[in-house]
């Protein structure tokens, strides 16, 4: 594009230049020879801007993924946290059960609020990492690197659904933002100063007759 700008621009400059060796004035009009160039030149720049965008529209999409990742990871600690509370609460007798076998003393499958049914192997893994003090994801995904696999759906979609609530919001307060820089500000009216009581405001004069001191003057007498 560069090279076909200065193409464009020497072509019209030697023009120029001979017009003025003949006697006549320089030209801003464009000289047939460059249309093709200019027109190649529009082309490019059109490709460019739409190879620009698909770039955006990449990165966007990138980070937009990354965002959802992270919130994944978020929403499995907020659950497993939950998880936690409950073994918290646990009697003795049913801790020590699902942390020896993964099983309820009747030999059921753990049922947790946040995490639903655990099968044996979780539900152990889970019940050591939490006796053993280890309460972090990272941590606990070293014992149970599947654990995300299993709530991928589930955790996608929620985390998903956050992530939009927050780009939405946060476009909507760029955008208000936004609106409040074009909004020019009104002028405020201007304000007067408070006159205290019986004093003359500045440019005004009060006329007053004063007395004559003896009294009211007399017509003379003929």
């Amino acid at each position: 594009m560069t090279r076909l700008s200065k193409s464009i621009e020497g072509t019209k400059s030697a023009l120029n230049a001979a017009r003025e060796k003949l006697g006549l004035p320089p030209t801003e009009e464009d000289p047939p020879s460059v249309f093709s160039e200019k027109d190649k030149l529009e082309k490019l720049r059109a490709e460019q801007e739409g190879l620009d965008k698909q770039k955006e529209e990449l990165i966007s999409q990138q980070e937009k993924e990354r965002l959802i990742r992270e919130e994944k990871e978020k929403i499995l600690q907020e659950k497993l946290d939950e998880v936690f509370k409950e073994f918290e609460g646990l009697t003795s007798r049913d801790f020590e059960s699902i942390f020896k076998s993964g099983k309820t003393p009747e030999g059921r499958n753990v049922e947790s609020k946040s995490m639903g049914s655990l099968n044996p192997e979780m539900a152990q893994s889970l019940a050591k990492a939490f006796k053993e003090g280890i309460k972090l994801l990272p941590k606990i995904l070293e014992a149970l690197p599947d654990l995300l696999k299993k709530f991928d759906e589930d955790l996608t979609k929620e985390a998903t659904e956050r992530v939009d609530k927050k780009l939405e919001e946060e476009k909507a307060k760029m955008e208000e933002e936004q609106k409040k820089e074009e909004k020019p500000e009104e002028p405020k009216p201007e304000e007067k100063p408070k006159i205290p009581e019986g004093e003359i405001p500045p440019g005004e004069i009060k006329s007053e007759v004063s007395p004559i001191e003896g009294g009211s003057i007399e017509s003379p007498k003929a």
